[in-house]
């Protein structure tokens, strides 16, 4: 392998040796071990110029930072050279911070690899797997700035804008293909460099300026006379401060207004196209980018810092802002799979975390438990029809449980209490009173493909209205029957039993303290990483932070 010497620890003649200092079970002999077992750099062929660091060295670093709560490559680095710990991991090598931070989106093959070992520890230590997951998500805060967020109704102006700094670019451009030569390298003053914050302040101004010309000025401050004071009485008698006279003044006195020199050369130079950095002809690229993009899609909103992340609510505050989803799979508190994505709503998301867990699950997933926001019709109805034992309540039915009603309570109240019968023969309903509801379509209802019945005759003289009709306009009673009907209704009976609610009652207990330490403990309250891709990578160092801690505390006690 062509890459510097990353030789096993050795205890060192003189000073602080972290081989014979650190304890036996610190959390670095964790890493150390999970990394030297898992990790195979592959060949790699000398070439000209320095060798690069062996990668278990930056995924031992990356690691540890992480479970530590050290996400600062800079900090990292530090660490390289003070730490005991990051020492011992080391070998005495401080790799620089741009090769913490390159090799944090680079080595996520690597990153998973020590995942997936760990579960050897843990199992070595006593934690097993039992096929029974409880899944769950949080959203995290981008690292994006609240002030780049873009509404809809400015995606136009935006544009329009950028648009005009690429066209003044081009010019510039042109001028200087037309001269023949590449320009001045030196410009023989300061260049004010333009973040596109101050591209969307100006465009603001600008719009907030035109809705002021078409609205009319303001209407004029009330005069000293015209308010309670009467037009003759003293303002000070009236209560008011006196208005003293401006004139005369110093501060008072207008600024002279700034003289061109002679032949106009200062207006020349504000009109004239001032020269762009290709990083910043780069950015401006990416947002027009980003906003027809965000005008396809149909989006509201905008993150100019970041455009792939999404207005979400969560946390405790329910703040609505720029979040990625982190969502998890735990089986008797270690993670089974977990995963960064764009996602708002979890229950879009139910199902490829079931799919992923039994990658790592050795007897297979047996047995699901999710809150009502991971809920939907057709996937939890594929997975109860594919044998797995779940319990996950629909929005109502979570109402219930949560306010101490009976299961059922809630449903029964919007969608009436008289039962139906079922004719699959002929493909309709009846109900009590002999009146038939026959099909009338199809259409999606809350994530779930239902077939809508309509009762041909009207129900509005029957006895049992009053129980069955919900809207007090309603002439015809409907149904929504799902092709999971049955199953999901089956499912629902299933939360009358005692103890099966007290299996949903536990769920937080067994995921929500993965949360609880990420937010807690390791203080991990938003992304270090912009872009989708790369909040997958560091997703994976969350995971890891996590499985870490866990194993570690099980595999020290031994």
């Amino acid at each position: 392998m062509s890459y510097r010497r990353h030789d096993p620890p050795q205890p060192l003649l003189i000073g602080y040796d972290p081989v014979r200092d650190l304890p036996l079970d610190h959390l670095a002999r964790l890493v150390e071990q999970g990394v030297e077992a898992t990790v195979q750099p592959p060949c790699r062929p000398r070439q000209v110029g320095n060798r690069p660091y062996d990668p278990r060295l930056c995924v031992k670093i990356l690691v540890y930072g992480y479970a530590t709560g050290v996400r600062s490559s800079r900090q990292l680095e530090r660490h390289c050279r003070e730490s005991l710990s990051c020492l011992f991991l080391s070998r005495g090598v401080a790799p620089s911070y741009h090769t913490l931070c390159t090799a944090r989106t680079e080595q996520g093959e690597f990153l998973e690899a020590v995942w997936e070992g760990l579960f050897t520890v843990a199992a070595a230590a006593g934690l097993e797997r039992l096929g029974r997951i409880t899944v769950d998500s949080t959203k995290v805060r981008a690292d994006a700035s609240p002030e780049a967020v873009v509404k809809r109704e400015e995606f136009g102006a935006l544009q329009a804008e950028l648009e005009r700094i690429l066209e003044e670019a081009a010019q510039v451009d042109a001028q200087e293909a037309q001269e023949g030569g590449p320009g001045r390298t030196t410009l023989g003053k300061v260049v004010p460099h333009e973040q596109r914050r101050d591209i969307l302040r100006r465009v603001r101004q600008q719009r907030r300026q035109a809705r002021v010309q078409e609205e009319g000025p303001p209407p004029p401050p009330v005069s000293a006379g015209e308010g309670s004071a009467s037009a003759g009485e003293d303002p000070a008698s009236a209560g008011e401060a006196p208005v003293l006279p401006l004139e005369g003044l110093p501060w008072a006195e207008a600024p002279e207004a700034p003289q061109a020199p002679e032949g106009g050369a200062g207006e020349a130079e504000e009109t004239a196209p001032k020269p762009m950095s290709a990083k910043r002809l780069q950015r401006i690229t990416a947002g027009l980018k980003a906003l027809a993009a965000a005008e396809a899609d149909g989006r509201k909103h905008l993150c100019l810092t970041d455009p792939d992340a999404r207005m979400m609510g969560g946390g405790r505050e329910r703040l609505v802002r720029e979040c990625y989803s982190w969502e998890v799979a735990v089986d008797q508190g270690l993670l089974v799979a977990g995963e960064g994505t764009q996602e708002n709503p979890d229950n879009a998301r139910l199902e490829p975390l079931v799919e992923a867990a039994p990658r790592h699950e050795p007897q297979g997933v047996q047995a699901v438990t999710g809150d009502s926001g991971s809920y939907a019709g057709d996937a939890v109805g594929r997975l109860l029809e594919a044998g797995l034992d779940l319990c996950v309540p629909d929005p109502h039915l979570a109402a219930d449980l949560h306010r101490g009603l009976p299961p059922g309570s809630t449903r029964a109240s919007l969608r009436g209490q008289v039962a139906f019968e079922h004719d699959p023969a002929a493909g309709v309903y009846r109900c009590p009173e002999g009146n038939t509801l026959a099909p009338r379509g199809e259409r999606q209802v809350k994530g779930q493909q239902v077939t809508l019945y309509r009762a041909q005759e009207p129900c509005g003289a029957c006895p049992q209205a009053s129980q069955c009709l919900t809207y007090p306009e309603a002439q015809h009673r409907t149904l929504a029957v799902g092709q999971y009907a049955g199953l999901l209704e089956a499912a629902r009976e299933r939360f009358l039993a005692p103890e099966h609610q007290e299996r949903y009652r536990h769920r937080g207990e067994a995921v929500e303290t993965v949360f609880g330490f990420l937010r807690g403990t390791l203080k991990y309250l938003r992304w270090m990483l912009r872009g989708q891709k790369k909040v997958q990578c560091e997703g994976q160092l969350f995971k890891l932070a996590y499985q870490c801690r866990k194993v570690h505390r099980a595999w020290a006690a031994e």
